[in-house]
């Protein structure tokens, strides 16, 4: 804990250095370039580095047609693989900032802010992350604790800014075989941990009507703005006052000149769900809306799109690792609280996975996906500092912890 005391203006340098590389998502260029940064920091720490090759993605486009996506490599470090106990580490690359955007410098307005994009979410939970390995590595083992029987890996993935759709597989895999999660997006910026989520699947529409001039035969022409606009007026009904289902209606495009009809519309939208079991429930309304759209006498109506993360419950695992971040907590002088979130990230996936973990133990901050988006500078040693404390913790009484053994339903 002494060396992390200390590592206050490091730490920054390092979150700066990243922060100013622009990883945008679209930009995945620069997503390697942080990536190549990083890189030789977890050579000094783990077994093995290696870069992953992921999958290609489908995506539809303005015009309606799928188009394929590539991203660059992840990357994965391994550290004592076949050591009893098993941690997997986990965090994004890419922010919501592309070359476009013009938040791309951090500036220091206060003494303890930096604000600056990416620098709370999530190159400042990156650099946290690895300033507790760093500390576990080189000081734990000196203070008696047998590290030898922990492993961990470390898995920084391009595509978390919209939904790990590449690298979903990836996560997924890497979480059969470890004992518990640690996930570093930042904390709310009251400095509470994300317990429990909501689901979130985005969706898309296409529809396909007739042309047909709209003064001398508009009764041959069939409207696909105004069937993806009834289409929308539906889904509204599927949002409840409870906020139990929430739907958002983000994005709609279609039509031309005022004088023709439109034959083709291209809807966005998202679906947040508080309970696994809604999904099929959901899904088949939806269903059922597009069917009796697509039956109708010209018109082409297809759905696209699942929910890409399930809810995140705070069932009884969960709650023993909360359990043991609080203890881990007040060794280091923190009182941790804990919130519910409507907001989604690789945690919902890795415990679809079955991977009992917590999800937001990156640095306070607050604005993020704004050019407002800030981290409190003394949050970096702070945090380091309860995952260093969790780490040790699961080093001495791995017993007390959730494990492999306590999920035999693994997908």
């Amino acid at each position: 804990m002494t060396w992390l005391d200390r590592q206050s203006e490091p730490l920054v340098n390092r979150v700066t250095s990243l922060a100013e590389i622009n990883s945008g998502t679209s930009n995945q260029a620069g997503v390697g370039r942080v990536a190549a940064v990083v890189r030789p920091w977890l050579e000094t720490l783990a077994d093995k580095v290696e870069m992953v090759e992921l999958p290609p993605i489908q995506e539809l486009n303005a015009q309606g047609q799928f188009q394929s996506r590539q991203f660059t490599d992840a990357v994965l470090a391994t550290r004592r693989p076949q050591a009893p106990h098993q941690v997997l580490l986990s965090i994004h690359l890419d922010t919501v900032y592309g070359t476009e955007h013009p938040f791309q410098t951090v500036t220091h307005p206060e003494p303890n802010r930096l604000r600056g994009p990416g620098v709370a979410d999530a190159k400042g939970g990156l650099v946290v992350m690895l300033a507790a390995l760093e500390a576990f590595e080189q000081f734990s083992a000196n203070s008696g604790l047998d590290v030898q029987r922990v492993g961990w890996r470390v898995v920084l993935n391009p595509d978390e800014e919209i939904g790990s759709l590449a690298s979903v597989g990836l996560l997924q895999t890497l979480a059969r075989d470890a004992d518990i999660g640690m996930v570093y997006e930042p904390t709310l910026p009251d400095g509470k941990l994300i317990r429990q989520r909501k689901g979130s699947g985005n969706f898309s529409l296409l529809v396909r009507g007739r042309s047909a001039h709209a003064g001398r035969e508009i009764e041959r022409g069939r409207n696909a703005v105004a069937m993806l606009c009834r289409l929308f007026s539906q889904l509204q009904t599927l949002h409840r006052d409870d906020k139990s289902v929430t739907v958002n209606l983000a994005r709609l495009i279609g039509g031309g000149p005022a004088n023709i009809v439109p034959d083709f519309a291209a809807g966005w939208f998202n679906i947040r769900i508080a309970d696994v079991s809604t999904a099929d429930e959901v899904i088949q309304r939806l269903e059922k809306m597009v069917a009796e759209a697509d039956g109708a006498d010209g018109f082409n109506v297809s759905l696209h799109g699942g929910f890409s993360s399930l809810p995140k419950p705070f069932d009884s695992e969960t709650r023993r690792l909360f359990d043991r971040v609080i203890e881990a907590g007040r060794t280091v002088g923190l009182s941790i609280e804990t919130a519910q979130s409507g907001g989604v990230c690789d945690g919902n996936k890795l415990a679809a996975a079955g991977l009992t973990n917590v999800d937001t133990l990156g640095p306070r901050g607050g604005n993020i996906h704004s050019d407002q988006e800030y981290c409190l500078i003394d949050s970096l040693v702070e945090r380091a500092k309860l995952s260093l404390a969790i780490l040790e913790s699961f080093a001495n009484e791995p017993e007390r912890f959730p494990s492999r053994e306590s999920r035999p339903n693994l997908p």
